[in-house]
């Protein structure tokens, strides 16, 4: 049975709904736990979202500055420059220079801030490894395709909204 929610792309069936539904949900419970994490550590939402891109840049090899910063949270460049500031004073960041490029200023973690991550999520990250283990490599791989498909239609929601925002 096919179903029409208003402002959607058209019908779908039931199983697409049912899993559009599980993702709103798990959606919800992660912008809670990510509000709990910020709440335990002082930290807003901008400054909490601009760690976790630095722990994934650092995870990948990547350097990022303030603009990077700015782009991934749809932040203005006076926001971004007010967040790292405040980043900075609380002791989870620094600023370093590009070795490469004199002219760029690059964001680092500072230890600190690296340890809070597993320290509170760690937990959280045990039992998901606990639960995947009833699944098999065909269905990690599934599951892998899924994930990726699901990031990709967020960050292409982003960007249109920051298109149309201008």
């Amino acid at each position: 049975m096919a179903t029409e929610t208003p402002g959607e792309a058209g019908p779908r069936d039931a199983g697409t709904d049912a899993v559009i539904r599980q993702l709103q949900t798990l959606g919800a419970e992660m912008a809670d736990l990510a509000r709990r994490f910020g709440a335990a550590h002082d930290l807003d939402h901008s400054a909490a979202r601009a760690l976790l891109v630095l722990v994934a840049a650092e995870r990948e090899g990547r350097d990022v500055t303030a603009g990077a910063i700015g782009h991934e949270l749809g932040l203005s460049s006076a926001s971004v420059t007010a967040l790292v500031d405040r980043l900075v004073a609380s002791g989870h960041l620094r600023r370093e220079p590009d070795p490469h490029d004199r002219r760029r200023v690059l964001l680092r973690l500072e230890p600190s801030a690296v340890a809070l991550g597993p320290a509170y999520f760690g937990p959280l990250a045990a039992d998901m490894a606990d639960r995947l283990e009833a699944f098999d490599e065909h269905d990690l791989d599934v599951v892998r395709r899924f994930l990726t498909a699901a990031l990709e239609a967020l960050v292409a929601h982003r960007e249109r909204g920051a298109a149309a925002r201008g």
